[in-house]
């Protein structure tokens, strides 16, 4: 089963914000200029991160049920 091209761009855009959201909260790396920083701006890449991969997940699990 093959993923479609545009859930391989979202699942691909969502690990890089997971990894610079883990890189922001853990290693406190500041990533964005100061005057866009906010409270808890990596645990929100994070967040953002894994709502973009859902998608591909829910696609691979349902070709699953399927089968």
């Amino acid at each position: 089963m093959k993923l479609p091209i545009h859930l391989l761009v979202l699942d691909f855009i969502g690990c890089i914000l997971i990894g610079l959201g883990m890189a922001m909260h853990f290693a406190n790396i500041d990533l964005l200029p100061e005057s866009l920083r906010f409270e808890k701006d990596g645990l929100v890449f994070i967040v953002v991160g894994v709502a973009l991969m859902l998608p591909a997940i829910l696609h691979l699990l349902q070709g699953l049920r399927k089968r």
